[in-house]
């Protein structure tokens, strides 16, 4: 697959599951902060089918930013998105991150807590949640058959 097919099926994903099934529109698929040198675009992928995304937006401190998750309702509620959460914290880990943040959507907060993931500030319209994380370069993760975009 090339790395067009990579950002458009990445796209698609995000403006489907994050804007069109919930009625929003305005997704911006150039919007500048998909390109900044410390955020990483994921894509799970499985037999060569793209599931689902995410963005870490590292930060220049120990905390880093899960932004967008993302997984096609077809394949909700089969473990990807514990996969998918699973390489975030690898990733993280990698980059020397202890901590990570994420804005969730109101009815992903019980995914995340069972993830291990802790409310901060549930009065929010997305709710605040954060993960300690074990910072190391040993690589861990998953061994599905994920694939990530490059820019």
């Amino acid at each position: 697959m090339t790395e067009i097919a990579d950002w458009q099926a990445y796209h698609a994903i995000r403006r489907r599951v994050l804007f069109e099934l919930r009625g929003l529109d305005g997704y911006d698929d150039k919007h500048p902060d998909e390109h900044e040198a410390r955020h990483i675009p994921l894509l799970l992928r499985k037999d060569g089918v793209a599931l689902g995304t995410v963005r870490l937006d590292l930060s220049e401190g120990a905390t880093g930013v899960v932004r967008l998750v993302a997984i096609l309702p077809e394949y909700q509620r089969q473990g990807l998105g514990r996969i998918l959460m699973s390489e975030v914290e690898r990733l993280s880990a990698k980059h020397g991150l202890c901590r990570l943040d994420v804005h969730a959507a109101p009815d992903a907060v019980r995914f995340y807590e069972k993830l291990g993931w802790v409310m901060v500030d549930a009065d929010r319209t997305s709710p605040l949640m954060t993960k300690e994380i074990r910072s190391s370069l040993d690589g861990g993760g998953s061994d599905d058959d994920s694939s990530f975009p490059r820019r």
